[in-house]
């Protein structure tokens, strides 16, 4: 990706490395990406790839709604203009559908047979419903962005509140994270846990393709449709898309320079083996000398990470959590709210703060961040719940930003505080009871009971 503001990023980083030490040689270039810039920043990444690169996609969800199929058409156009693509995605994402149907696999080795596409854990693997990828990479070349966003409207088009980084930097280097990103990919990609969509792995006996010879038995209406979608000329969705998806070509991040030393990528194991991403973030807290500042939308702590928060404001650490709201959470599903409301008396009781997000547009707050004394940062894909802690694979970057140094990310938290309130008032009281407030936002009565019966894989 070659525009003129990071060209003179790159000089001004060539300059911080040969101010560095011998052994730290290796600057790697950071961009927070704000819900305007989500889409505008992929597009652009895909349409500015050379052949000699490589697109690979590690997507929780990828919804073929307007976002999902815009994004899949630059994909296509892009493996057509001899760029590989690898496209990962989870075999379930939030819906207990297989996420591409059959007619679309079809058309996509037709028109773009440099597209390559494997599912993580596809559905019909019964004994690993539980276990999903909710990992996001979209790595292209040498830049990368990671974050809380999924590929489907609900990300894109202003109805939750995102945040992402777009990080680049030389993946020749061992020492940078882009390094570490495209092991991370290739780990999931070879992993037996990604299956390419062939019918004898994971279509069911009575599929077309045991059945039939050139797809006959497939809907052909659903063929032509996919096959006139996917080759349409891009700048006829112009108009139906907003001004984010239109700008990619103009898209323009502004990086800060950081030594490679001072960040860390992390991700969990395909299998999701210990130590992954929560012993990470439990070693991390446990550092912790002042303050950690937690915003997550889903705060059901598993035992490990109560037990290490509540500690650490014992010993006089401050910590604050900045959640979406109880209402919005129990929207999404009643059972997430419930489960949030019956942890707030403890926590508060506890002496942490809690905050919940609002803001005009009606959002769920859907970033991940955490900033432990300041300065110490991590901004991924976890969640503070059992599902992340437990049974999905994650991923994040952490970033140490020295004192004189600019900070990437100190206007997102600043946003993000800003945008909420406190749960409890200067007593250390709750200022409205979680059952009543539960009662109201549909996630009372028997989710009660309900919830603790599958707390577990919230």
């Amino acid at each position: 990706m070659t525009t003129t503001r990071r060209s003179l990023t790159l000089i001004a980083a060539g300059l911080l490395a040969g101010s560095l030490q011998a052994h730290a040689q290796c600057v790697d270039l950071i961009a927070p990406l704000d819900d305007s810039q989500l889409l505008p920043s992929r597009i652009a990444l895909i349409d500015r790839a050379a052949p000699a690169e490589q697109i690979r996609i590690l997507a929780y969800i990828f919804e073929l709604d307007q976002t999902g199929s815009l994004v899949l058409r630059h994909l296509v156009q892009a493996a057509r203009r001899g760029v590989p693509v690898k496209l990962l995605i989870d075999g379930i994402g939030p819906e207990p559908h297989y996420p591409i149907e059959d007619e679309l696999i079809v058309v996509l080795h037709q028109v773009a047979p440099g597209l390559a596409l494997r599912i993580f854990h596809p559905r019909a693997q019964l004994a690993e419903l539980s276990h999903r990828m909710h990992d996001k990479l979209f790595l292209v070349g040498d830049t990368a962005v990671i974050g809380s966003t999924s590929i489907w409207d609900s990300s894109f088009r202003n109805w939750l509140s995102e945040r992402d980084l777009m990080v680049a930097g030389d993946a020749g280097q061992d020492a940078s994270t882009l390094h570490a990103m495209h092991q991370h990919f290739d780990l999931f990609w070879g992993s037996e846990a990604a299956v390419s969509p062939e019918p004898e792995k994971f279509l069911g006996i009575d599929s077309p393709y045991r059945t039939s010879q050139g797809y006959a038995t497939l809907d052909p209406t659903r063929i032509r449709y996919w096959r006139e979608r996917l080759l349409a000329p891009l700048d006829i969705d112009a108009g139906a898309t907003d001004a984010n998806g239109a700008a990619g070509a103009a898209f323009d991040p502004n990086w800060t320079p950081i030594a490679c030393e001072r960040l860390r990528y992390v991700h969990d194991q395909p299998d999701k083996r210990s130590p992954g991403t929560l012993q990470d973030m439990l070693h991390e807290f446990d550092r912790a000398q002042h303050d950690i500042l937690v915003i997550n939308p889903y705060l059901i702590l598993v035992p490990a990470l109560r037990e290490v928060l509540e500690r650490k404001q014992r010993e006089g650490v401050r910590v604050s959590l900045v959640s979406a709201s109880l209402a919005s959470t129990a929207q999404e599903f009643p059972a997430v709210g419930r489960a949030y409301a019956d942890q707030l008396p403890g926590l508060v009781n506890a002496g942490i703060e809690v905050r919940e997000y609002h803001d005009r547009e009606n959002r769920m707050m859907h970033a991940k961040l955490v900033r432990i004394d300041g300065h110490r940062y991590y901004l991924g894909s976890y969640n503070f719940d059992p599902l992340s802690a437990h049974a999905n694979t994650e991923n994040g970057l952490w970033m140490d930003i020295p004192e004189d140094g600019a900070d990437p990310l100190r206007d997102s938290v600043a946003f993000y505080l800003s945008h909420s309130s406190p749960v409890a008032g200067a007593d250390g009281r709750l200022l409205e009871d979680p059952d009543a407030r539960c009662r109201a936002a549909g996630c009372g009565g028997a989710w009660g009971w309900v919830t603790g019966l599958i707390r577990a894989y919230l």
